[in-house]
């Protein structure tokens, strides 16, 4: 598949710093969020009842709100490096990071004897396994789905690789292609993590994972999805 246009779907900021990341390696994306990340009204929460913030994405900073700044004399365990940068951005001391999701910082809050945890997230959130802590959740945003717009229809009916980064964003994706008559056949997916492929589903050109939970890692599987016609092809990890 070489020479496919690279399409980038993830809401703003991202999707620019996405696109600039692929304009640096030589691509040419097409650039059209499917989403716009709104801020929702939280009531402030008494930090005295928790040992530590559970972050599971930077737009919990973005769009937080004032009610944060009550928290910051908490320790913050962040899904990964994004969202720890923002957070020590802020102010916040961050005193986990994790690579795996947010259930990979669950063994770390309890060896560190945090158990009581306040858990700030989007209305859209991955459930969290059975474990020893208390985890009480605060829902600061959400992610507003939008149609497809004509640009991303006409570029979905040539072959191209479609960046996806949330098992919400694939399952929407995949009912617009539907609904609009596209070609699975065409479209080839990079998926940030395994989780996304039930999401999608099959048909598609080719489906490839990014082997760790970066953008690093997923643009390189969109590098070579460009570069190599992979038909039919199962998902890898």
């Amino acid at each position: 598949m070489a020479g496919a246009r690279i399409i980038v779907l993830r809401p703003q900021p991202g999707a620019t710093a996405t696109a600039q990341a692929l304009r640096a390696a030589g691509h040419d994306p097409l650039v059209t969020p499917l989403f716009v990340i709104e801020q929702v009204a939280w009531s402030p929460v008494d930090p005295s009842a928790y040992d530590a913030l559970l972050v599971g994405s930077a737009n919990v900073f973005r769009h937080g709100g004032p009610a944060l700044a009550d928290l910051k004399d908490l320790p913050v365990y962040a899904v990964g490096g994004k969202t720890a940068r923002m957070a020590l951005d802020l102010g916040f001391r961050v005193r986990g990071q994790g690579q795996g999701g947010l259930s990979a910082l669950l063994p770390m809050l309890v060896e560190d004897g945090h158990l009581h945890i306040l858990r700030l997230a989007g209305e859209d959130r991955v459930d969290l396994p059975d474990s020893r802590l208390a985890i009480d959740t605060r829902i600061v945003y959400r992610s507003r789905a939008l149609p497809m717009p004509p640009a991303l229809a006409d570029a979905l009916a040539n072959p191209c690789v479609v960046l996806l980064h949330s098992a919400r964003a694939a399952s929407h994706f995949a009912a617009l292609v539907d609904s609009a008559g596209l070609d699975r056949g065409r479209i080839s997916l990079a998926l940030f993590a395994p989780a996304l492929v039930d999401a999608a589903g099959s048909g598609w050109a080719a489906v490839r994972v990014a082997a760790s939970t970066d953008d690093r890692a997923l643009l390189d599987v969109a590098d070579a999805l460009c570069q190599h016609a992979a038909p039919n092809h199962q998902p890898e990890t």
